[in-house]
């Protein structure tokens, strides 16, 4: 069944098709950016509702917009979240009817999510869709990059790598180059259920505008990548979710927020939700800063409205300020020096932090 799916998946994201939409394609926008300098950069983050389709030419259709929303903001990257492709589940025949049935039966009379078992069919189908979709994603982000001169974090998805799959993601230079990839760390139970595998380091990528990281999701839970990101040079740390619960303001903030204010780096969040298969995910987009650098004191530069929908949120970073205030902290940079000397390089491989 597997490689009827895998042909299936060729099929439906057909690089004739494909090639066409790119090349009719007509877009007049194209812009540098606001800011010329290395000093202040502005982001964009997307946070959207999972809308399943059996088109490719839909989906893509889709990313491109939230693209040039952020060219037409001026944004010098723009950045999509974890599991950015499970609206292509509806290329499988009879998936919607069965995801409207699986979404109906999981939720109560409240909304909420029931047990859904959903898992069983993600699981299956993960393996299929991995090299075909990569490919195609991956082409289209290039030309996007391109086509509007910003800079793109394709947000996760399936990464097959020697017969291994990750959950992880790409970032495209605004001349369309892949500059690298960074796949999750930390993995949560339904992904080790499944059978993806880990990474055991953490990227810093100099992108000129800015240092920048790329963990995924869950790796925000444990204080160490952000710290990590920080000691190797980061600035930015650039995090895609897509959290399977409904949403919790305790639980949602035991992630990104708090890393920010330890690590003193920028922190920029884009957000998947949805039904898919009876499991409901939840989550807001938001960019942060250490505290002492908002105009509340509350770490918050900009988050979207509201835990669904789909959003679009925008804000610039100062790394000069940001430098400033980590000269004005008084506890950043502190280390246990007996208890660091060889924690990292021990739970994580190649750690070398920034001389």
């Amino acid at each position: 069944m597997k490689n009827i799916l895998e042909f299936l998946f060729k099929r439906k994201m057909s690089y004739k098709k494909f090639n066409d939409y790119l090349y009719n394609l007509k877009t007049s926008l194209k812009t540098d950016g606001i800011f010329k300098n290395d000093e202040v950069i502005r982001v964009s983050c997307v946070q959207r509702e999972i809308k399943v389709t059996n088109s490719f030419l839909e989906y893509i259709e889709r990313m491109r917009e939230f693209v040039e929303e952020a060219a037409e903001n001026k944004s010098d990257i723009v950045v999509f979240p974890e599991y950015n492709f499970f609206d292509l589940f509806g290329l499988i025949p009879g998936f919607i009817k069965l995801n409207n049935f699986l979404n109906k039966k999981a939720k109560n009379v409240n909304g909420q999510s029931g047990g859904g078992g959903g898992e069983g069919l993600l699981r299956y189908i993960f393996k299929s869709i991995s090299k075909e979709y990569q490919l195609a994603y991956e082409t289209a982000m290039v030309d996007f990059a391109k086509r509007y001169n910003i800079f793109i974090y394709t947000g996760s998805y399936i990464i097959n790598e020697n017969g291994n799959l990750y959950n992880g993601g790409a970032i495209i230079s605004k001349e369309g180059k892949i500059l690298g990839r960074q796949k999750k760390i930390h993995l949560t139970d339904f992904e080790e259920n499944i059978g993806l595998k880990r990474d055991e380091e953490l990227k810093v990528f100099d992108i000129g505008i800015s240092r920048m990281s790329f963990p995924v999701c869950m790796d925000a839970t444990y204080y160490e990548t952000f710290k990590m990101a920080s000691q190797k040079g980061a600035e930015v740390v650039i995090l895609p979710i897509a959290n399977m619960e409904e949403y919790n303001f305790w639980r949602a903030i035991r992630g990104i927020w708090p890393r920010v204010q330890e690590s003193y780096v920028f922190g920029a969040k884009a957000s998947l939700n949805g039904w898919l298969a009876g499991i409901h995910f939840t989550g807001k987009a938001g960019i942060f800063a250490p505290i002492d650098m908002t105009e509340n004191e509350d770490g918050i530069i900009s988050i979207s409205p509201y835990y669904e929908g789909d959003f679009l949120i925008t804000a610039d970073l100062d790394i000069k300020k940001l430098y400033d205030a980590r000269e004005k902290a008084e506890y950043f940079g502190d280390v246990n020096e007996e208890f660091e000397k060889d924690y990292y390089n021990k739970v994580y491989k190649n750690f070398r932090r920034q001389e």
